[in-house]
This record gives structure tokens, sequence and C-alpha cells, in this order.
């Protein structure tokens, strides 16, 4: 069930594969972060300050896949100072993958060398001295063979947490669309606070990640939600939870009705009766234990 109750689990997943892509910052000496046997990526022209690269024009594509993106402007930075050149144009690269993966579902088998870890000490100590990675993407197109997607502006910042061994990332998203509608909403904005521990291995990721906002606008009706997830190798195996209010749901039910299957509408509409009412919103709590998925406590077939 692809509905707006499971999608902000899936915009929070697409907020951790991010920030774990830009975990592999590599240290100065070190050669691209990612191979071209990866990912191919290019750009139209290039303009450096001293800890600030911007892009125009710029591509990149999973080596052996038809998945893309394409930005208009790219502006990487740290008002700080604290990160160099090569990280901040190393960060873009593998915001890029990170992106790239999720959207493909999978990793190319060329991409499973990229080595993370030499690079994460370099990243932390910069954050802690101060740094504030900032990433924007004006005018993004995005496509994994014939399904494109498009964004006005997508932001992500990075920064040191006021909790003790955490790292907080920032993500917010505008005009977000795709060819022939879809239930997407305009735009998405959360922040997350990652523990250090997870990124020293990333294929065994370990630690609770705390989902302290999220929100989702529609034409008609939002979202607003928090929680947790911890993270396992599968469903079956990550533990999470998460609190949602749906604001003006008749509304954004009317909104997305023309442009999904029938069968999530009707999910919605008998969902909401499972939902707690108070005013025009209607809140659930959903849970993520064994596998099972449960919204107040009611275990629901999603896969």
């Amino acid at each position: 069930m692809n509905s707006p109750i499971v999608m902000p689990m899936k915009y929070a997943t697409a907020s951790i594969l991010t920030l774990l892509a830009l975990g592999a910052l590599p240290h100065p000496a070190r050669a691209d972060a990612v191979p071209a046997a990866c990912m191919s990526a290019d750009s139209a022209s290039r303009t450096m300050g001293s800890a600030s690269l911007t892009m125009t024009g710029y591509a990149a594509q999973l080596t052996g896949a038809e998945t893309k993106v394409h930005v208009q402007q790219v502006t990487v930075r740290d008002r700080q100072g604290h990160l160099t050149l090569p990280n901040l144009r190393d960060a873009n690269s593998l915001v890029s993958l990170g992106l790239l993966k999720l959207v493909h579902n999978a990793s190319p088998a060329s991409c499973r060398g990229v080595d993370e870890r030499p690079a994460l000490r370099t990243l932390r100590e910069s954050l802690h001295q101060g740094a504030v990675a900032e990433m924007i993407w004006n005018k993004v197109a995005l496509s994994d063979g014939s399904t494109h997607y498009s964004a006005e502006q997508i932001t992500v910042t990075m920064r040191a947490s006021q909790t003790s061994g955490g790292i907080d990332i920032v993500v917010s998203s505008s005009g977000l669309s795709a060819p022939g509608g879809s239930a997407l909403p305009g735009s998405v904005n959360t922040t997350l606070t990652i523990p250090e521990q997870m990124l020293e291995n990333t294929s065994t990721p370990s630690g609770r990640i705390t989902i302290s906002s999220l929100q989702a606008l529609w034409a008609k009706g939002r979202l607003d939600g928090s929680g947790w997830v911890t993270p396992g190798r599968n469903a079956a195996t990550s533990t999470g939870a998460l609190h949602i209010a749906i604001t003006d749901l008749n509304d954004l039910l009317a909104t997305i009705r023309p442009v999904v299957p029938t069968g999530v509408t009707t999910a919605l509409s008998v969902a909401q009766f499972m939902g707690h009412r108070n005013g025009n919103q209607v809140l659930w709590d959903l849970t993520l234990d064994g596998g099972i998925l449960k919204v107040n406590s009611i275990p629901i077939p999603v896969n």
C-alpha cells in the first residue's frame, strides 16, 4: 500500500540514505570518493570559492543503469570554512550516489567497493569543530528508466548535534512532482539525528535515529510526524515508531484521488477510522517490530 500513511517512512529512509552517503567525505589527499566505474558525473561549469563550490548543468548517472539525475545549479558550502573544496565536491557526489541508489532500489555491483569508513573521522572532526555542510540543488530532474521525478529545490544541511555523539541532518524539498500527476506532497521537510556509531559501519548500522520533525504539505492537507527508528538489515530486524497527524484528510483524499489507484484512497478512507480524531486532524501511532507494521496497535498487511 503506497499511501501517505507509509510515505513518511519512505521520506525518512531517503533522508537516512542521504546521510549515510554524506558520511563518506574523503580526506583531501584521497582520490574521488565515487569511482567512475560506479557513477559518472559532469557539469557544464564550476565556480570555486574559499569554502564553496557552485556548479551549473550538473549530471550524474549510475554506471550500467538508466538511473540519472540532472541539476540546473548546485551550491555546496561550509559557512564556517572547515571543509575543503575536495570535501565539498565529494559530498555532492555522494549525495547524488545515495539518491540514485534509492531511486534505483539497488546498489550496482560496481558500487559495492566504495569504502566510506576511512573518511568518517575527518567528517566528524570537522562537524565538531563547527563545520555546517550545506548542499542546495535547484531545478532537479531525476529518472530511472521511464519513471521521472522533479523538484524545484532540495537542501541538505549537516551539523554536530547538541546531543552528545550525534549528527543532525536537515532535509527540505519543494516543488516535488512527477509527470502525469502523483500523490507526492509539494514539499517535505524533516530533521533527523543520527548516532555517530552508525556511521562507523554503514553496512551493518546500529543505533537509533531520532526523527524530531517531519512535515509534508499537499495543495490541500498536511502531514506532521515525529518518532524514531533503529534500522537493521531488513524490515524484520528493524524497529521503529512514528506518530502521525494528518490535517484535513478529506481534502487530501480529494486531492490525490485522481492520480493514485482506487485501492490507496479506499485504504486511507478505512484507515481514518483506526485513527484518533482531534478537531480536523486524524492521528495515528505506527510501530514496526519483528517485520510487523501496526497502526494504533492493529497489524497492517504492508510489504
